[in-house]
């Protein structure tokens, strides 16, 4: 892939693999397997809770797809590339795309008022998705705004939902829960492409300011000869 032959690509490359590698993994762990819950379960798993279904808890269930939907928009923006030749742009962008249908209901439910809200937000997350193909042209100041706004699109609301679902968790399993590494990778994932953004102004500055640190010496060495 394209996207890692210079540092900035590599650092968003990298995040989106840890996003999606800590997405499937473990948010809820649990020494026995079937109570573990991976991001991807968590829409599906707090459906059950009593509080949830009672409306006593305030969650949108639905907002634990945001870390799926906005990994599929991202892998499609950082794909399309003015550098990427467009067989391999197309083929990246329907792999992402791939990815964000994964948000969909089961089959059986597509048609269940239940699932309205995850099979909208499932249909627009894929057409997003798929209109990152229009996207080769931007510059990188406009693309890397696109990838800092979809970072926090994609962990804030899910990160939230956690939080009002985790005493919830805690409380049926009477047990104190970690931090599985699934969220914790999906997150450091999300904060790296956070940093793609600044990566650029970041390098330009250490890079000016060596190269006024080597003009200025060099500058006292030349001097040296002649105040002598």
């Amino acid at each position: 892939m394209c996207a890692t032959r210079n540092p900035e690509s590599a650092i968003c490359f990298l995040g989106l693999v840890l996003v999606i590698t800590g997405y499937f993994g473990p948010w809820v762990p649990h020494p026995t397997s079937a109570l573990t819950v991976t991001g991807f379960e968590l829409a599906e798993f707090a459906k059950f809770f009593p509080q949830v279904q009672g409306g006593i808890a305030p969650m949108i269930r639905e907002l634990f797809l945001t870390p799926l939907l906005a990994a599929a928009i991202l892998l499609g923006l950082l794909a399309n590339k003015p550098a990427n030749q467009l067989p391999n742009r197309l083929f990246l962008t329907l792999a992402a795309a791939l990815l964000a249908l994964a948000a969909l209901p089961p089959y059986q439910f597509l048609r269940d008022p239940q699932y309205a809200r995850q099979l909208a937000l499932a249909i627009v997350g894929t057409v997003l998705t798929l209109l990152t193909l229009l996207t080769y042209r931007l510059s990188r100041r406009p693309r890397s705004i696109l990838v800092a706004l979809l970072s926090l699109a994609g962990a804030a609301p899910a990160l939230w939902q956690f939080a009002l679902l985790r005493p919830l968790v805690v409380s049926l399993y009477n047990a104190p829960l970690g931090l599985g590494w699934g969220l914790v990778t999906c997150t450091a994932g999300f904060a790296l492409l956070l940093i793609c953004p600044v990566w650029p102004v970041v390098t330009s500055s250490v890079v000016v300011e060596t190269e006024e640190a080597t003009e200025v010496a060099t500058t006292t060495t030349t001097a040296t000869p002649h105040s002598s």
